[in-house]
């Protein structure tokens, strides 16, 4: 997923009465480094030291197009000649960010004072409802270009969010409560609308492609796969069907992310699990999820569009001392395999003679959350966690031999007491690696309540 650069205005802060060619030595440092970044695009910048200069710098600012705004305290500053270009601006991302003063060949600490410019402006914005974040640096610090460089990809993140396009085949699997979800609340909090499909359309388009196609898409797949039994063409090509299907309307209605009535839906209805085709759909740039969860989907895109990488939901199955039995029943993104990607004709009952992914989970430091509603509410269920190879496991029902399921040992990062309280569901949604701090900080501009961490 490629990073869009985030259209940033620089307004550099300080005070007429300081130094002026020292100041200006670090607010020409601090320019260089944020054009340096590939999170930002830098629209304009404008220096504030006094009366006059806040006129030009609101009239400047009031022509551009941008998506964020770097207040950059290098001294201190007079509140209301910045506020003179903030105010118009009242729903901009600002980021606030005193650079520290520095110690002189004699040992001495020279302070132009910025924290006290970001102190005397902080309340204010806290009063008005501004949505901004905080850096102050210390004394002789470098630069927090890396901060500065969160805070941008966070930003974008947070405007790609509300760009979203989410749609389902079906709703609340199963009448699953906690896949239900609130069509309006979705558009109200983050600008998204759920659209919803008729799954006879489902089944028209999948009787819709000839048979060379599906057995190019078969053949496909045998290529890219190792199949560790007999697995007959007949099930492939309905697997088939069912991904050009849902690819067809991802790429024709532009979706990033789409479910499906997979239990009481594609399961017991065609006779055949949907995990194989949900599989090749899942990357990067497209999140997947069973059991028509709304709120699932929207948990794979926060992380996805922040990170940049593929997410993948696992469900809860069974505690483990410290850790819990997380895993899915044949569904797995290629990026989330390791090894190759090993697939398996498995049966559950008498109704799914299906094929499930069963590839082996890549395992380590992993962030996980969900994303659920509560009082009218948005909340992020949020934590770090690792992950570990799991035991040899099944779930009750399958047929020998039975499949061994894409999963691992998830050490929460909590006690497990503590998670089963407080995990808002029975799908939880991960990336690869640490991103805690960063969602916290997309979860700040989202207006997201993050608990759990």
């Amino acid at each position: 997923m490629k990073v869009v650069p985030t259209r940033v205005v620089l307004l550099h802060c300080g005070d007429e009465q300081y130094p002026q060619d020292e100041l200006k030595r670090v607010s020409e440092c601090v320019e260089q480094g944020v054009r340096g970044l590939s999170s930002a695009e830098l629209v304009c910048s404008c220096t504030i030291m006094k009366d006059a200069d806040a006129d030009k710098a609101a009239g400047i600012v009031a022509g551009q197009s941008f998506d964020a705004i770097l207040v950059h305290f290098v001294s201190w500053h007079i509140t209301p000649y910045v506020m003179r270009t903030l105010k118009d601006h009242r729903d901009t991302p600002l980021l606030i960010w005193g650079t520290g003063g520095w110690t002189d060949k004699s040992g001495k600490i020279i302070s132009p004072a910025a924290a006290a410019g970001t102190s005397a402006l902080v309340p204010l914005l806290q009063e008005l409802g501004y949505t901004y974040c905080l850096i102050n640096e210390k004394v002789d610090e470098p630069h927090r270009f890396r901060d500065v460089d969160r805070f941008l990809r966070a930003v974008g993140a947070a405007k790609a969010i509300r760009h979203l396009r989410i749609g389902l085949y079906g709703y609340a699997d199963m009448g699953l409560y906690t896949c239900s979800y609130s069509r309006t609340l979705a558009l109200e909090k983050l600008g998204v609308d759920i659209e919803d499909y008729f799954a006879y359309e489902l089944a028209e388009q999948m009787n819709a492609f000839t048979p060379e196609e599906v057995a190019r898409e078969v053949a496909e797949i045998r290529r890219t796969t190792v199949q560790t039994n007999e697995v007959r063409d007949e099930v492939l090509g309905r697997a088939a069907r069912l991904y050009l299907a849902m690819k067809g309307k991802r790429d024709g209605r532009g979706l990033d992310a789409i479910s499906i009535k997979c239990v009481n839906g594609v399961t017991k209805q065609m006779g055949f699990n949907p995990c194989l085709a949900q599989s090749l759909l899942a990357s990067k740039d497209t999140t997947v999820i069973c059991e028509c969860d709304a709120y699932g989907l929207l948990t794979g895109q926060l992380l996805s569009k922040l990170t940049g990488l593929t997410s993948a939901f696992v469900e809860n199955y069974e505690v483990l001392g410290d850790a819990m039995l997380v895993g899915v029943c044949g569904f797995i993104p290629r990026d989330f395999v390791d090894g190759d990607v090993r697939i398996r004709s498995a049966n559950l009952g008498a109704y799914n003679t299906g094929i499930s992914n069963v590839s082996r989970m890549k395992t380590g430091v992993v962030t996980y959350g969900r994303l659920y509603e509560s009082h009218g509410e948005y909340k992020l269920f949020l934590a770090r966690g690792t992950t570990k190879p799991s035991p040899k496991w099944t779930e009750a029902g399958w047929c020998e031999p039975t499949p061994d399921f894409p999963s691992v040992l998830l050490e929460p990062g909590m006690p497990v007491e503590d998670y089963l309280q407080n995990v808002p569901g029975q799908h939880i949604v991960m990336v690869p690696g640490d991103w805690v701090q960063d969602m916290k900080l997309l979860c700040r501009l989202l207006k997201i309540e993050v608990v759990g961490c």
